[in-house]
Formats: structure tokens, sequence, C-alpha cells
């Protein structure tokens, strides 16, 4: 009766221990891939590429959002965020996009390259 119960504790504390795994490494990642992007003006000076289909904004300014593809000029737009808000595009994969909008705005989960 007792290695049965043992068992049962096991296997508990093993599934708990792979979901703070998993956890923490969907969390660090997502560090690692999200930037506050600069720039003095409305235009970004760095340009993003998604990681996945999917990004997400967060800015601090009442904007609208829009990712320029560098390669052929085509836009997707982010309607209006305001100060806090998520607002979140569907962009390709592997291309690289110019970003412009007020504020600082900070966008996961994406790779960044300056020029």
């Amino acid at each position: 009766m007792h290695k049965k119960r043992w068992k049962k504790v096991l296997m508990i504390a093993a599934a708990l221990l792979a979901v703070i795994v998993i956890s923490m490494c969907y969390i660090g990642y997502n560090r690692l891939h999200t930037f506050t992007l600069s720039g003095h003006g409305k235009v970004k000076e760095e340009q993003i590429q998604p990681v996945w289909g999917s990004v997400k904004v967060i800015g601090t300014a009442d904007t609208s959002v829009i990712f320029t593809d560098v390669e052929s000029g085509k836009t997707y737009e982010i309607g209006y965020i305001t100060p806090g808000t998520v607002g979140s595009v569907k962009l390709e994969p592997g291309k690289w996009y110019k970003v412009e909008g007020e504020g600082k705005l900070t966008v996961r989960p994406v790779n960044l390259r300056t020029e």
C-alpha cells in the first residue's frame, strides 16, 4: 500500500517539476525576444523579425503601429493602442520590418536588427 502511495506522490512531483521547468523556459525565451524600440521620431531605428507569425506590441502613447516589409514595402497595421494595452498583428516569419509608431514601443517575440 505504501509503495503505491509513494509512486503516486513521485509521479505528481515529476509532473509539477516538468510544468515549472517548461514555464521557466517559456518566460526566459520571451524575455530574450522582447525589445523596446528607440527613436526620436515616429519611425524607429531598429528593424524587427517575428519569431513566429504573431507580434504583440505595448506602447507608452496613444498611437497606431505600422509594420512595413523592408523588401516588398507591404504594410501591416495595428489600428490603435493606448498606454498599457496590448495590440497584436500577424506578420510573415523570416522577413524584416520597419516599425512606425509614437512613444516607446515594446514588441515580442521578435529578433532585432539595428542599422
